[in-house]
């Protein structure tokens, strides 16, 4: 039996939580995603993809296909409803799973990640799309392939296998721009607390480390 915890908590950046986490555990399907455009547009693009996610994978028989094809038709909703000049330059990453039996579909684009911990190691199996620019003399990350900017996107695909007791984790840079990986490790890896417990420090130690942006985290296991 699959087990998921999320947390997801607004940031002190914008006025809502733009953020989106999405859980259908029957058809193995697990999403987080992390809008930007800021205020209503950021959220408008988060909500749109996992909306259309759920709409396609619900009752799907084709989950791997179908999730693509949902990014995809979400991508071009987002892309359409940008042009309008109040909604302009939003945007949302997206960091997603398939767990079909033995078989880990990971998809992601942007900067939000997916982790795994087996055998009380962690390995991401994901990486960043986004570049180092310098501004002024501060440095900062920049995504450079988002859902939104264009008519179409690509998508990045990964195969892996999929074991008992493997912990998937799926979070937004909220966390992972603050925490590195070594702490995370240790946060997670603590014996004698919950998930939710876990998740609930990882949470705290990026607000301790001064993160200001919306933070989400999915834990499927």
């Amino acid at each position: 039996m699959v087990h998921v915890v999320t947390l997801s908590q607004k940031g002190d950046k914008s006025a809502v939580n733009e953020d989106a986490c999405l859980a259908l555990a029957s058809k193995g399907v697990f999403v987080v995603a992390d809008g930007v455009g800021g205020g209503p547009s950021g959220d408008f693009a988060s909500r749109t993809l996992v909306q259309e996610i759920e709409a396609l994978c619900a009752t799907s028989d084709q989950p791997e296909e179908d999730l693509l094809q949902a990014i995809q038709s979400a991508n071009l909703k987002i892309y359409q409803a940008g042009q309008d000049p109040k909604l302009n330059g939003m945007a949302t990453t997206v960091a997603a799973i398939v767990i079909q039996g033995e078989s880990l579909l990971v998809c992601h684009v942007g900067d939000s990640r997916v982790y795994l911990l087996r055998n009380g190691d962690m390995s991401a199996l994901t990486r960043d799309h986004s570049k180092l620019i310098a501004k002024n003399d501060v440095q900062k990350q920049v995504v450079t392939n988002a859902l939104g900017i264009r008519e179409s996107v690509k998508i990045e695909i990964s195969r892996f296998s999929h074991l008992i007791g493997d912990q998937l984790l799926l979070m937004t840079d909220g966390i992972s721009d603050v925490v590195n990986e070594r702490r995370m490790h240790q946060l997670l890896s603590v014996e004698g607390r919950s998930t939710s417990e876990k998740l609930k420090s990882l949470v705290e130690e990026s607000e301790m480390a001064g993160g200001k942006d919306d933070k989400t985290v999915l834990c499927v296991f």
